[in-house]
């Protein structure tokens, strides 16, 4: 039996109790034994202790939103996404790397060509590749005319079902589709609805009767009451959202996972995208929107977490983007451990340090509850009880 006990000045356990200062955490297995003050908490003989003075743990940080082998800063993500396999997985890699060293032990991904999830998740989990663990969706959903297409098109009953069971067969989590336009490509507004109404109950109930959940890309306009009205478990993004979108939620129990490094970040779209005038116009807006759109997200009592959307090792800015536009910090907190866990369907697993979890915990100098920034300063990580703060960077 391996037996490890972490102390630090204080433990965050995520489940919204107040700090334990003075706390320790002992993890057996791999999992989560028992949570405490560190004089409450006596070392079993034999087991193993780090001790992180100056420090606070948290559980594992969790990212509900992203990719795995996409860079926005690069530009063109559609075409990122088309390229052949290897040229992906040679992005994939590095990027799974720098997400794990951050603090992210579990990762939602969006949406891939090629399987690579698929691969990515299996090589996650044998050890041969360092990352986060993966809830996946495989393909994206799209239709031929719209946002998010790349080798992958998806229209009408026949082809979407087709391409749906494809999906679960391979090994899909959840099924992600996309309703709406979007920032990163210079198609329609980000509002506009590609999918009739069939399609999307459709689409839903192919994931739902395979017992998966449906996430939708949608900003905003007439999708979102669409979608949310059939039953779609996660709106993703929701940067052109209004009150009224969010009442809907609120009464469908509907989660928001929302995303701004990819928008306000100088690593972002506009470093990748700024030579296209339509991309611009539309980040412009998006920019513009979401002050508001976040108070009205916040006063709606809407369930919300946070993602990346593939902005690689900053889930850190997200947390603090939220407290910037109006979120307390343990709101913030709550963003990218517990409600981010319990929006992918994973808290019974992950998201709180509470015994019977799995042994994710990572270390951060300072106190995010007093200065959500320091989630950038990750000291210790451990997935599954095992230390990964000690890869190499390279």
């Amino acid at each position: 039996m391996s037996m490890l006990v972490v102390t630090a000045d204080r433990v965050i356990d995520g489940t919204g109790r107040e700090p334990i200062e003075g706390g320790a955490v002992l993890i057996e297995n791999g999992r989560i034994a028992a949570v405490g003050r560190r004089a409450d908490l006596a070392a079993p003989a034999g087991a193993a202790v780090i001790d992180r003075q100056g420090e606070t743990l948290l559980p594992g940080l969790v990212d509900a939103h992203s990719h795995v082998s996409i860079i926005p800063g690069l530009g063109n993500q559609g075409g990122q996404l088309r390229e052949r396999a290897g040229k992906a997985m040679l992005r994939a890699v590095p990027n799974l790397r720098a997400d794990l060293l951050s603090g992210v032990t579990t990762m939602r991904v969006m949406g891939e060509e090629h399987f690579l999830d698929v691969d990515l998740k299996a090589a996650i989990e044998a050890g041969r590749v360092p990352g986060p663990r993966l809830v996946i969706a495989t393909r994206m959903i799209a239709a031929r005319h719209g946002h998010g297409t790349a080798l992958t098109a998806s229209d009408g009953a026949e082809e979407i079902r087709r391409h749906i069971r494809e999906n679960l067969a391979a090994g899909a989590d959840f099924i992600k589709f996309f309703a709406t336009g979007g920032t990163s490509s210079a198609r329609a507004a980000a509002d506009t609805c590609f999918y009739s109404e069939e399609e999307i109950r459709l689409i839903i109930g192919e994931a739902h009767r395979d017992g998966r959940p449906a996430a939708v890309h949608a900003h905003g306009g007439p999708a979102v009451k669409l979608c949310v009205e059939a039953g779609v478990d996660t709106i993703e993004h929701g940067k052109l959202c209004t009150a009224e979108d969010f009442a809907l939620m609120r009464k469908h129990n509907t989660w928001l996972v929302t995303n701004n490094a990819i928008s306000f970040h100088p690593d972002g779209i506009e470093k990748g995208d700024a030579h296209t005038p339509e991309i611009m116009a539309k980040l412009n807006r998006g920019r513009a929107n979401v002050p508001k759109m976040f108070r009205l997200l916040l006063d709606s009592g809407v369930r919300w977490a946070l993602g990346t959307d593939s902005m690689h090792g900053l889930l850190w800015y997200e947390a603090q983007k939220a407290v910037e536009f109006g979120a307390s910090t343990a709101q913030a907190l709550a963003g990218v451990t517990r409600n981010a866990a319990d929006a992918i369907g994973r808290l019974g697993e992950i998201g709180t340090l509470q015994p019977g979890k799995r042994g994710d915990v990572v270390s951060v100098r300072g106190n995010p509850l007093a200065d959500i920034a320091v989630l950038r300063e990750v000291g210790l990580i451990l997935k599954d009880g095992v230390r990964m703060d000690t890869l190499t960077a390279a």
